[in-house]
Parts: C-alpha cells; structure tokens; sequence
C-alpha cells in the first residue's frame, strides 16, 4: 500500500503533460463532429467514455507496486499471445485488416496491447541477461518479439508489426553498447523487411509504399490521404483557420481525420503556432521520461520507462511524418489524439506503469529527483 512518501513522489509533470494532450485529442474528436458533412458527435461521445476508463485504470495501476508487473512479465506474454492468435480466428476486419476483437461494448485491438507487452517482456529479458551481452542476446531478444510481429503482419497491420521491430531495435540500442552487432541487427531488419514485402503485404499495403516514393503514380487514389494532409496542414497558415473552421477536415476531402490524420486536423484548425505548441508538449514529455529513467536503479524499471519514450516518440514520429508527406502511410496513431479505445487506453497505461515505477522505486536521494 502507497505510503506519504511514496505519494510525494508521484510526478505531476508527466501526468499533466499526458493529461494535455488527451484533452488536445478530445478537442479535436469534437471538432470533427461538428461536420456539416456527416460529423459523427457519437465518436467524441466515445472517446469521452474511453478516457474515463483510462484514468480510472491510471488510478489503478499506480496503485500496483511495478515489481508484481516484473513478476508477471511472462504470463501477461502469453496471454498476449493468445489473444493475437484469438483474432485471427474471430476478429472483425475494418480497412483489410483483421485485427478487433469485438467485446460487445467496444473492439478491442490485441496489435496495441501487443506494444506494450513487448515493453514489459524486453524489460524482463535485459533485466535477466548475463554481462557481458553477444549476439546469442540479440537473437533471443529477436526471438522473444517475432511471435508479435509475425502475427500481427498475418492480420496484417504492417504499422503495429513495425512499431514492435522500432521498438525493440530502440531498446537494443539502449542496453547493448557493441556498436558491432548493429550490422548484424541491420541484417535482421532487411531479412524481415523483405519476408514481410513478399508473404505479408497486400496488394493495397506494397501501393502505399510505392506511392509514398511518388504521389504523383496515383494522386486520386493511394496518393488522395497524403495530397490532403499536406494541404490541410499548409492551409493552415501561422494561426490557423480556428476551432471547427478547417475546410479539408470538416468538408471530408481529408480522409481518416479523426485517426491517421488527426495532427492534420490539428495544424489546418490552430495553424503553425499550434501545431509547434503540441510538438513542443510531446517533446517535454519524452524529455521529462528520459530524465526520470536516468533516477531509477532498478534495471527493468529503467527499460520500462525508456521504452514507454520510444514508444510513444516513435508513433508521434511515424504518425506525423504521415501527415506530413514523409514517410508512407502505415496506420500508425498519433499517442493520447487519434481516435480508438485501445491506443489511448494502452497509452495512458504505459503512463500509470512509469509512474508507478517513480512512486516504488527506492531512491537514494529524494532530493534528486524532486530536482527533475
């Protein structure tokens, strides 16, 4: 049970800044729903209720001391497994993909909790291995993650499966300090890369690539999403054209506004000034999990918390240089903003999980840490 001390540690920093951006996501979800063209108030209505659960689970979670996750690393794995091969079976598909599990009052997407439990399995795996570190540990590592990426790319959800290799190339890069194993790791990567293009992809997926190397192949139709972004994001301006006034966005010429392209959304309504704002809210944040992690003694809640940064930096990263033209379009969330029960709900949980290794953890110093 939580004592005084423990209380005092909780980091009003992160939960604040987390707390902004849902806020910032809800702002969004119900700007689209004024729509003149089919604004759907039913999905803000929604992401209202998934952001109650999330911070009830938040209450929760920190409620739970870190190490009972540690223990439980590997049981919390297979049920992930589980539920990954469960899909398969039983899911219902939305955009060619076959990954929701329909639990009657919401749909569930095992991919996301697939990102966390990778999280807590890779934290549990570098916490156990034996110095020094070889390659046999980045093949188990590799091992350890491949039933994740491997059965998400048979739903297939090429962006989930590739959030898990970044994820997992990130923490490697972290723990392991022999720089000569990274050209083992790029192997590796262009050894999956290549079995995904051919075994994995549709047809539909492998357009988007290739259009991402030229819009211009075909710019009305796996070209249209990125084309629009673009111009949503430039028509904003410096200030923007205000709050439910974006004429891509509540017009639809911008399609998946509310999930992929919910930063576009964003940057067309608040303009530039907004969208450097929202940029610079995610970048204290991930800058504030660094800094944290850097306090914490305890091997697995280290990686625990710089995985949640890599994470979280990864899918803002990946999701914006989608709205942006910069990378192809791979359906990949905007952390805390884009639309869906399970990414927010698996977000705010990665958040609970850090704070409450910075309200277990046995610091030396307080002091220290009170200086964050």
């Amino acid at each position: 049970m939580l004592n005084f001390s423990q209380i005092k540690r909780f980091d009003v920093i992160i939960f604040f800044l987390t707390l902004f951006l849902i806020i910032v996501g809800l702002l969004a979800q119900y700007s689209l729903s004024l729509s003149p063209n089919e604004g759907k108030i039913g999905d803000f209505k929604k992401q209202s209720i998934f952001v109650v659960v999330g911070l009830i689970l938040f209450l929760i979670i920190i409620l739970i001391d870190f190490r009972f996750v540690r223990s439980s690393a590997y049981l919390i794995y297979l049920l992930t497994i589980f539920l990954l091969i469960g899909v398969l079976f039983f899911g219902e598909s939305l955009r060619g993909v076959k990954g929701w599990l329909n639990l009657g009052f919401f749909r569930f997407q095992p991919a996301e909790l697939a990102k966390l439990t990778a999280i807590i399995a890779l934290a549990k795996f570098w916490q156990e291995a034996r110095r020094p570190l070889s390659a046999k540990h980045i093949i188990f590592s590799f091992i350890l993650i491949f039933p994740f990426v491997f059965l998400i790319l048979l739903q297939p959800d090429f962006g989930s499966a590739a959030m898990i290799l970044v994820l997992w190339f990130g923490v490697l890069f972290l723990v392991d300090k022999n720089k000569k194993h990274f050209l083992f790791l790029l192997i590796i990567i262009l050894i999956v890369s290549s079995l995904s293009w051919i075994m994995f992809l549709q047809d539909y997926q492998k357009d988007r690539i290739l259009t991402y190397l030229n819009l211009q192949n075909d710019p009305l139709n796996n070209g249209w999403q990125t084309k629009q972004s673009i111009v949503a994001v430039g028509s904003g301006r410096v200030l923007g054209r205000g709050f439910g006034l974006g004429t891509q966005s509540q017009l639809k010429f911008l399609p998946a506004g509310e999930t992929d392209f919910i930063f576009a959304v964003l940057a067309e309504e608040f303009g530039f000034i907004g969208s450097f704002f929202l940029l610079m809210v995610y970048t204290f944040l991930f800058y504030r999990l660094i800094k944290v992690s850097q306090m914490i003694y305890d091997n697995f809640g280290v990686i625990l918390v710089l995985g949640t940064m890599i994470s979280l930096f990864f899918q803002t990263f990946i999701n914006i240089g989608m709205n942006l033209g910069l990378v192809p379009v791979v359906g990949v969330p905007l952390p805390f903003l884009s639309y869906g029960g399970s990414s927010l709900l698996i977000s705010i949980i990665l958040i609970a999980l850090v704070e409450s290794v910075i309200m277990y953890q046995p610091f030396t110093k307080y002091e220290d840490m009170l200086k964050l």
